[in-house]
C-alpha cells in the first residue's frame, strides 16, 4: 500500500545524501502561490481548458527569449515544446524517434532512474565510459564501428554533458565539438539532458551540445524541477519544428493537450514578474556553499584509498572506492551510522560498483560535515573488513 505523499521520505536519524534534489526549504511557495493566483484571476481562461499540444505560447516565448539571450543562439517558437518535465520528455523522445532493436548508448555511469525508462523501451542499451572530461568520444566512436559492423542501428545517445548526475563532471569543450560532429557524422540522435544548466558555481556553464550542433542531431531536454520545484512537472524540449511538431502530434498530447498546462501558465507567469532570475541565483549561493562544506568534510574524514569530484554545478560529488570497498558493502554499514548514498552499483550496466553519489542539496553545512564523517567511519570499516 502506497501512503506516503512525496516520493523521498527521510528517515528518522538518516543524513539522506541519496536523495538527489532540491531543498523544500528553498521552494519559493509564495511567489508560485502569487502566480497560481494571477493566471486563476481571468477564471483560469488559458490555464484549465485543454493547453495547446506545444504548451501554452506565453511560456516558450519567455523560453525563446531566455535562451537567445543566455545561449546566444535563436530559436523561433516553433522549435519550443513544454513537457512535463525530463523524464516524461525522454519516455516521449525514446517512444517517437527509435524503433524495436535499435541501439542507445549512455554514459558509464549514467543516471540511475534513466536507465529505468530506457528499460521500459524495447531498445539495446550500451555504455560507453567517462573521465575526467566526460564521454570517452574515442570509446564512442568505437562502439559505433562496432555495431555499423554488424549490421545494428546506433540510433541515439542519451547524455548529461554538463554538470553529470551521477559524477558531477562536465564534457570539455573539444569533447564537445567532436561528439556533436561524429554524431551529425553518423547521423545518431544526441538526446541531451540538460537539467543543471542554470546551477553553476564557479563559472557559467560550457555551451550546451545542441547549441553547438546543426538543427536535428540534438533534442535539448530542460526543466525547471531544480530550479523552481520538482513538483511543478515543468519542462521543454528544444529540437528543429519537424521533431517538434512530431512530439506535438503525437497520441498523448494530441489527446491531452499539453501535459501539465496549469503549471506551465503558472511558472510563465512567475518568470514574467521577475521572480525567476533571484531565484536562481540564491540557489547557486545556497548550493554552492553546501558543495564547499561536503567537499571539506570528505577531505577531512575519508580515508586516503578514495578520491572524489569537485564538480562545477549541479546537485552531485562522485566518490571512487578502493577495490576492497564496493559501495553495496558500505552502503550497510553506513546506514548503520545515520548516512545514506546512492551505490555505483545502480548506475552502472556492467555490475561496477567502485563508486557513490552524494547529494549535497538538502543539508545545511554542518549536517553535510557529519554525513562525510559517517560515510568516512563506514568506509575506513568496509575497507579493514576487506
Amino acid at each position: 500500500m502506497i501512503t506516503a505523499s512525496t516520493q523521498n521520505v527521510a528517515r528518522p536519524g538518516v543524513i539522506e545524501l541519496a536523495f538527489g534534489e532540491p531543498d523544500p526549504a528553498l521552494f519559493p511557495a509564495a511567489q508560485i502561490a502569487a502566480a497560481c493566483e494571477a493566471v486563476l484571476a481571468d477564471g483560469g481562461g488559458e490555464a484549465l481548458p485543454y493547453g495547446a499540444n506545444a504548451g501554452p505560447a506565453a511560456l516558450r516565448r519567455l523560453l525563446v527569449e531566455r535562451i537567445a539571450a543566455l545561449e546566444g543562439r535563436t530559436v523561433e517558437l516553433d522549435q519550443v515544446l513544454i513537457t512535463g518535465g525530463n523524464s516524461q520528455a525522454l519516455d516521449q523522445a525514446l517512444t517517437l524517434f527509435c524503433d524495436p532493436g535499435d541501439v542507445v548508448i549512455v554514459e558509464l555511469p549514467t543516471y540511475s532512474l534513466a536507465l529505468g525508462i530506457l528499460r521500459d523501451h524495447p531498445v539495446h542499451v550500451e555504455a560507453v565510459a567517462l573521465d575526467a572530461q566526460g564521454l570517452d568520444v574515442d570509446a564512442f566512436a568505437a562502439k559505433l564501428d562496432e555495431f555499423r559492423h554488424a549490421g545494428r542501428s546506433v540510433r541515439a545517445l542519451y547524455t548529461v554533458p554538463t554538470f553529470h548526475n551521477p559524477t558531477g563532471v562536465c564534457l570539455s569543450a573539444e569533447r564537445r565539438r567532436r561528439l556533436v560532429e561524429l554524431c551529425t557524422e553518423r547521423d545518431v540522435l544526441i538526446l541531451e539532458d540538460d537539467v543543471y544548466r542554470e546551477l553553476w558555481y564557479d563559472e557559467p556553464s560550457p555551451p550546451s551540445l545542441w547549441s553547438l550542433a546543426p538543427a536535428g542531431t540534438v533534442l535539448r531536454l530542460g526543466s525547471f524541477a531544480k530550479t523552481l520545484a520538482p513538483g511543478l512537472r515543468v519542462g521543454w524540449v528544444d529540437g528543429t519544428a519537424e521533431q517538434i511538431e512530431k512530439i506535438a502530434a503525437c497520441g498523448l498530447n494530441d489527446s491531452g493537450g499539453c501535459v501539465s498546462q496549469f503549471a506551465a501558465c503558472a511558472v510563465a507567469r512567475f518568470v514574467e514578474d521577475g521572480a525567476y532570475d533571484p531565484q536562481v541565483e540564491r540557489l547557486r549561493r545556497v548550493y554552492g556553499e553546501r558543495r564547499d562544506a561536503l567537499v571539506a568534510a570528505l577531505a577531512e574524514h575519508l580515508p586516503a584509498e578514495c578520491s572524489f569530484t569537485v564538480p562545477g554545478g549541479g546537485f552531485f560529488v562522485w566518490v571512487t572506492l578502493p577495490g576492497s570497498a564496493p559501495g553495496q558493502e558500505v552502503l550497510p554499514l553506513a546506514e548503520e551510522r545515520g548516512v545514506s548514498f546512492v551505490p555505483a552499483v545502480r548506475s552502472h550496466l556492467d555490475g561496477g560498483d567502485r563508486g557513490l553519489r552524494l547529494a549535497f542539496t538538502m543539508y545545511e553545512p554542518e549536517q553535510l560535515a557529519e554525513g562525510a564523517r559517517r560515510l568516512g567511519e563506514a568506509v575506513r570499516i568496509a575497507i579493514a573488513q576487506g
